[in-house]
């Protein structure tokens, strides 16, 4: 059997999903526009991804909620939705925005305009017999059949519909017992209610909640509705009574049943499908993360060795090497460090996306942390002649500060790679809703606004160094990212070519610690 990629199976579901399906991202923007939301709202997914909905969308303030709104199409028409959302994650659990499932519930809305239209005709039908007594124009205008009963049940008045509906002509129901309408094996019950009736009568439905049937002179059955209403005459009062054949309505209830459990089949196996495939990705993701995880070990403890000799031969101990030889054990020993530094990161994301790290957290003071970066840093730095600036509260977090310290030492890092030499980079802190946030800024090359987010991507390089060259792995933001949100934090990215980036991110307070400013 062919093999489809998961990407193109979830494709299909989508395009054949009767619901409207639209993923927003974090700021808002669209990242995925089913056919279902094409077919409700007019806009193709060309024409609104990577844009914020082309309409207002008042969306639950609770996942999983529903809300029922009015939108203006492509168009300009208006159209009756109803709204759920729920959280779009990634695999390793991460938000990365929101789903939001529509239903058109116009059908549903003209079908219930209908039906009150239909009640209100038979209201103002009812009102008019009482109204107009035996006015025969008014009794042959009606759009049901009409008879009016005595009180021992005989037919005494009825209309052009009623002969119509039954198939009798109107010499054929005058004077018979309006049981000769109904089948006969519940032709005694019915005289038993209709006795009731008399004794207590007012207008109503006629047997509400039961399905109640007519009988044609063929003898054929159809299910009708029947409204009672009591009217004064000179022998005391009479019954008037409203039939209507509700054939095609019970056949239309009856389709759009069918058709509403055919597409909860329908929608229940895509679920199901749907899940499964997910489940293969999340085992394919996983064991991709395990395989990783082990070739980073496997392939670290050669390369220490590679390290560890070619400092030994650096340092001459077993003879002098002339310049060349110390121009190639110098090129071993770096690029054997940059790979080194690509695996650790590697191994690093592979174990965050396993769920395999453990954060060791303990109060501190988050000066000493950066003070202990920025002396790896600072040499860096200096190298290129540019300042570090640090200003801001002591604040004392609950975090692990090993993992903290890495992800400060990646932004600071970038910025030195990215700051032209002269530059400045600003370490500053403060303290914000029960959180530490901290704010590295630079003077640098920064960053365009349409790669502003893809920056935290896996392997995402915006572009040269100040060298000319690309440097680093493409997963120091990502794994940063990745470590900010662990400690239940965020990281967000203000930028401006040719001015320089803020990478601005938020680590927890100790709850129990006091922050106090200092000069």
């Amino acid at each position: 059997m062919p093999s489809h990629h998961p990407g193109e199976v979830l494709r299909a579901l989508l395009e054949a999903a009767p619901l409207g399906i639209i993923a927003l991202d974090t700021r808002g923007c669209v990242k995925l526009w089913s056919r279902g939301a094409e077919h409700t709202l007019g806009w193709t997914e060309a024409e609104v991804l990577n844009r914020p909905p082309p309409m207002e969308l008042h969306l639950p303030e609770d996942s999983g909620s529903e809300q029922d709104l009015r939108a203006l199409t492509r168009h300009g028409t208006a159209v009756d939705i109803r709204v759920r959302t729920a959280p779009w994650r990634d695999a390793a659990g991460s938000i990365q925005g929101t789903v939001v499932f529509l239903s058109d519930l116009t059908t549903q809305h003209v079908m219930e305009r209908e039906l009150q239209d239909v009640m209100a005709q038979e209201k103002e039908a009812r009102t008019a017999i009482h109204a107009e007594r035996r006015f025969r124009e008014l009794l042959e205008a009606a759009p049901d059949a009409i008879i009016e009963v005595d009180r021992e049940g005989r037919i005494v008045l009825l209309n052009r519909v009623t002969e119509t509906l039954f198939g009798y002509q109107r010499d054929e129901l005058l004077g018979q017992r309006v049981e000769f309408l109904i089948p006969e094996d519940v032709r005694n019950m019915h005289v038993h209610h209709r006795g009731q009736y008399w004794d207590h009568p007012q207008t109503r439905p006629m047997g509400s909640g039961l399905s109640l049937q007519g009988r044609r002179k063929d003898g054929s059955r159809f299910p009708v509705e029947i409204s009672l209403s009591p009217v004064k005459s000179e022998d005391g009062f009479r019954v008037t009574a409203v039939i209507r054949d509700t054939t095609e309505r019970k056949q239309a209830e009856d389709n759009l049943r069918r058709i509403q459990e055919r597409y909860t089949r329908e929608l229940s196996l895509a679920n199901q499908e749907l899940q499964q495939r997910n489940r293969e990705i999340e085992r394919a993701d996983r064991l991709k993360s395990e395989f990783l995880a082990s070739m980073s070990h496997e392939l670290r403890t050669p390369l220490h060795t590679i390290i560890g000799f070619s400092e030994l031969l650096g340092e001459e101990l077993e003879g002098v090497l002339n310049e060349k030889q110390k121009r190639f054990v110098n090129h071993i020993h770096k690029d054997s460090l940059h790979l080194l530094e690509l695996i650790n990161d590697v191994l690093d994301l592979s174990k965050i996306e396993a769920g395999r790290v453990e954060l060791r957290s303990e109060t501190f003071d988050a000066a000493g942390a950066v003070e202990e970066v920025l002396a790896s840093i600072r040499p860096q730095a200096l190298a290129k002649s540019i300042q570090i600036e640090v200003a801001g509260p002591k604040i004392l977090l609950y975090a692990d500060r090993v993992r903290l310290k890495q992800i400060l030492y990646n932004l600071l890092s970038n910025a030195v790679k990215f700051t032209p030499e002269g530059g400045r980079i600003g370490i500053a802190s403060a303290i914000v809703d029960g959180f530490g946030e901290f704010s590295i800024s630079d003077t640098g090359i920064g960053i365009p606004k349409e790669e502003q987010e893809s920056v935290f991507d896996k392997f995402y390089q915006v572009g040269a160094t100040t060298k000319g060259v690309r440097e680093g792995t493409g997963l120091g933001l990502a794994i940063t990212r990745r470590l900010v949100e662990e400690h239940g934090g965020a990281i967000r990215v203000e930028s401006e070519p040719g001015v320089g980036s803020r990478f601005t991110f938020t680590i927890p307070l100790d709850p129990a610690g006091e922050s106090e400013s200092v000069a």
